[in-house]
């Protein structure tokens, strides 16, 4: 039998007439559009999350414009069909059974004879998380095994070391297993393309503290992307608490900006680690969200992604986030429409929205106020540092959320539009996260915006409407398992109702709202009172300017730096106002 397959499997690749690719770069560019086959051969047994394979999906999923197929398999489970025994033995040597073994050659040839890039992974290895120690050495004998078997198929194969390490596969045990295993795989594949993601689930919060492999010119670097969660997730029952129904995602400008924003993370991280290319493995919204918002998101996601040239796979096939119904055999249009189109016009920001009610306290750290240092792991400190927080970390902890900074309670509104906004940058680069959510256990986020912080600062966002009021809510930075200096700052939670205004939009000489006009260079106010609007940024939140506001006379001046023909915001703690540099 598995004389067989294996034939079938290599057979398969001379299909694919020079697809069999050499190198990461090429097998992520030839990757393109995907979707994961999920919730088959990854459940506990298959069938016992309702679908299983069969051939048929990858010559439907090709048929459709698909190019690549993530195949999630659980080598910790149990048995093929009706057999009940362990795929892999508990006893050393470790032994992978054949009939499993024979499962995903099937899986693997079906996908190569449709011409379909593979990617198969090893998906929750939950005794490996649960007993780091102990399973290690059943976990490198199951990569020897694959590395072994698949050693002579083309490299349109790929491996996934690991799905979501997480619980004891901290950030720092993730960089020494998947060093080990990696050492494992090569021995047998010198130069197949090996996917490695990120501790902490997979996300972007695990990106700093990854350590990759060095001189190894065939990695990719995977990430999964679930922002905002309490979009993508609403009703999704095996979540704690389940998060309500009713989340919408419109598409406004800051909502596809923290989205912009986290890929930018990304591609940081990327630049600074060889350009290592990158391969979005999971992303995807549950079916109980709003139909039109899931295809918006979805949308957004896949030409974003590939703006940055990133490969990608929709999670996933025929269940609970599918592209495509089994029972009726009929595709969601709402949902592969937007996918694999090639329109490229929603990446437009647009306008972003004026005024808001900022409920932070002490945004802008003329003390420590409303703030709190939690350090659970590692050793830190709160300073402030010019009318900024200074947190300085000597000991790392293990965790991103092994070191917080946060403000409770902060009160959230149902069915109002959110933006968290803020300022940070750090003595090095390093990835931390600004998140809103509950403040008890289970600490559920309601919206994260991931920061690739440089030592200059940037601005950062993240939008979401609540679909319940939350009045004990909080802010939170997780602050990463690095050492060094962390600055925060014009920390802000915006709120609109329904009585939002406008903005306006004036020349140099036109007077501006709040009684400020430009003259020769300089904004002059004639107001008794100091002017509220004490920066300048760019239309996609950047600031390039602080306004010093000087008393003259009866009014104020504030110097401002010479600014580019074009839209140009004027903003404060509670209102912005829009205008137009036009000589």
């Amino acid at each position: 039998m598995r004389n067989s397959l294996l034939s079938t499997l290599l057979i398969a690749g001379t299909f694919l007439c020079g697809q069999a690719q050499a190198g990461a770069r090429t097998f992520v560019k030839a990757q393109g559009r995907g979707v994961n086959l999920g919730n088959m051969l990854e459940a506990p047994s298959e069938g016992a999350w309702t679908v299983v394979l069969n051939q048929q999906d990858l010559s439907l999923i090709a048929s459709k414009g698909f190019t690549n197929v993530r195949i999630p398999i659980r080598w910790d489970g149990v048995g093929v069909g009706t057999a009940k025994f362990d795929r892999v033995a508990r006893t050393a040597p470790y032994t992978v059974d054949s009939r499993f073994f024979a499962r995903v050659d099937s899986a693997i040839s079906w996908s190569r004879q449709n011409h379909l890039m593979v990617l198969i992974n090893d998906h929750h290895h939950d005794s490996l998380f649960q007993n780091l120690e102990h399973e290690t050495p059943r976990f490198i004998a199951l990569w020897q095994q694959i590395a072994e078997r698949y050693k002579d198929l083309p490299d349109s194969v790929a491996f996934e070391i690991l799905n979501e390490p997480n619980t004891q596969v901290t950030i720092e045990a993730w960089n020494s297993l998947l060093d080990t295993t990696l050492k494992v795989i090569r021995k047998s594949n010198p130069t197949r393309p090996v996917v490695i993601g990120t501790a902490n689930w997979g996300g972007l919060s695990g990106l700093s503290g990854l350590k990759l492999p060095a001189g190894d010119t065939n990695l990719i670097l995977t990430i999964h992307y679930y922002e905002p969660f309490s979009f993508t997730h609403q009703g999704a029952n095996w979540v704690t608490p389940e998060p309500p129904l009713g989340v919408l995602w419109e598409g406004t400008y800051y909502e596809k900006l923290a989205v912009k924003q986290a890929m930018e993370a990304i591609a940081d991280y990327s630049k600074a680690n060889g350009d290592i290319p990158v391969f979005v493995g999971e992303f995807g919204a549950y079916s109980m969200a709003d139909s039109a918002s899931r295809g918006r998101w979805a949308g957004y996601c896949a030409r974003l992604f590939e703006s940055y040239s990133f490969s990608w796979a929709w999670w996933e096939f025929k269940e609970g986030f599918g592209v495509y119904d089994e029972g009726s055999a009929t595709w969601n249009a709402g949902l592969t429409d937007p996918l694999l189109s090639n329109d490229v016009s929603n990446l437009a920001l647009g306008e972003p929205p004026v005024g808001g009610k900022d409920r932070v306290v002490n945004g802008g750290f003329a003390s420590k106020t409303g703030w709190k240092l939690n350090a659970s792991q590692g050793k830190s400190t709160l300073s402030i540092d010019t009318s900024r927080a200074l947190v300085t970390t000597t000991a790392a902890g293990s965790d991103a959320w092994g070191i917080q900074l946060i403000q409770t309670p902060v009160v959230l509104k149902k069915g109002l539009t959110h933006v968290l906004q803020f300022d940070a940058w750090a003595s090095s680069p390093r990835a931390i996260d600004g998140t809103v959510g509950m403040s008890v256990d289970p600490w559920t986020g309601y919206a994260t915006a991931a920061a690739g912080l440089k030592a200059t600062s940037q601005t950062f966002f993240t939008s979401f409407v609540p679909a319940v009021t939350d009045s004990t809510a909080r802010i939170c930075f997780n602050l990463g398992p690095d050492t060094g200096k962390i600055f925060i700052d014009n920390v802000k939670l915006l709120v609109w109702g329904d009585t939002a205004t406008a903005a306006g939009v004036a020349g140099r000489n036109a007077v501006l709202r709040a009684n400020v006009r430009w003259e020769h260079g300089q904004l002059v106010s004639n107001q008794a009172t100091l002017p509220a609007l004490n920066q300048v940024t760019s239309m996609d939140g950047r600031r390039v300017a602080l306004l010093n506001w000087v008393r003259t006379g009866q009014g104020w001046k504030a110097a401002l730096p010479t600014l580019a023909k074009g839209a140009w915001l004027l903003q404060g703690l509670t209102s912005s106002v829009r205008f137009a540099v036009t000589d």
